[in-house]
């Protein structure tokens, strides 16, 4: 059982160290960054990835997921429409995931 525990640790402190470079390079970049308005809206993600990491690092990475999304959405304007599904495609699916519970 403390075998088990141990391994649990090591593979939480193993994401935590990968998140902690995560959010490290994307702070370098922010630092190097030129665009004022481009910076802030970086800096907002950064903000609340880093509110969320001394407890959370799951929520931080998600934070830093986003920060890629958007930046990804900025360079390639088509990705945004892409992905946003409308409300008849949005309907069935929650049909499928809720079924008769409702």
């Amino acid at each position: 059982m403390n075998v088990s525990k141990g391994i649990e640790r090591s593979n939480m402190s193993d994401a935590l160290v990968k998140v902690l470079r995560r959010f490290e390079d994307r702070l370098a970049r922010l630092e190097s960054e030129v665009d004022a308005g481009a910076k802030h809206w970086k800096a907002l993600h950064l903000h609340k990835a880093l509110a969320a990491l001394p407890g959370d690092y799951v929520a931080a990475d998600l934070h830093l997921d986003e920060l890629d999304r958007a930046e990804l959405t900025r360079e390639y304007p088509e990705m945004a429409e892409a992905q946003a599904p409308t409300v008849d495609e949005i309907r069935p699916r929650f049909g499928m995931i809720a079924g008769g519970m409702l």
